[in-house]
């Protein structure tokens, strides 16, 4: 009941940011709003029992990226706005922001999401221990699930904590995306570089 509360305050404290962020008339209280909404996914985060995704949310977002386009936004000019700004568009835009949130709803709501049996191991990651109506096969077909036999033949079903079956993704299933981002970022920097030296 808690988790369902936490949840809900979280996702409004989201959602609300999110329209500060567009409906904000300067540019810095934008960036304000959306700090705000980086933290409520860190909050979310937190909730789904991901500490280390939490931790990156609130040191990568909230502490560098936010930061960094505070500081953009402070070396342009008219940063309070003394200008107002007019979007002739926010009509449209609104009509589809709204038809694009009713459509994933029904999605969501409608679509019958796959559920897989198992025992949910503890934040720390754990052993998974076989019921009778679970068998061998079953346990193998979880997902990141680490099979260890010992030297009597005793084989076992270990799944890891949420850090370390991030760091398997990331050097497995997900090693090519991963090196592409990288190499992305790598060129987006010295790009970054050139453009300033000129």
């Amino acid at each position: 009941m808690i988790q369902q509360v936490a949840f809900l305050v979280l996702s409004a404290l989201m959602l609300g940011a999110a329209f500060g962020v567009v409906a904000a008339r300067t540019v810095f209280v934008s960036a304000l709003w959306l700090i705000t909404s980086f933290l409520g996914v860190a909050g979310l985060f937190v909730l789904l029992g991901a500490g280390f995704l939490a931790m990156i949310q609130l040191f990568v977002y909230v502490g560098a990226i936010s930061i960094l386009i505070l500081f953009v936004i402070m070396l342009t000019h008219d940063v309070m706005g003394r200008h107002k700004q007019r979007n002739r568009q926010w009509a449209l835009g609104a009509i589809v922001a709204f038809g694009l949130f009713a459509v994933m709803a029904v999605l969501g709501y409608t679509t019958e999401w796959p559920v897989q049996q198992g025992a949910v191991p503890p934040a720390s990651g754990g052993t998974v221990v076989l019921n009778a109506e679970m068998t061998a096969a079953d346990a193998g077909r979880i997902p990141n699930v680490v099979v260890t036999e010992n030297e009597e033949g005793t084989v076992s079903y270990r799944v890891p904590g949420p850090t370390e079956a991030l760091g398997r993704s990331f050097v497995t299933e997900n090693l090519l995306p991963f090196e592409a981002i990288g190499a992305l970022l790598l060129v987006a920097l010295v790009g970054a570089i050139v453009i300033a030296r000129e």
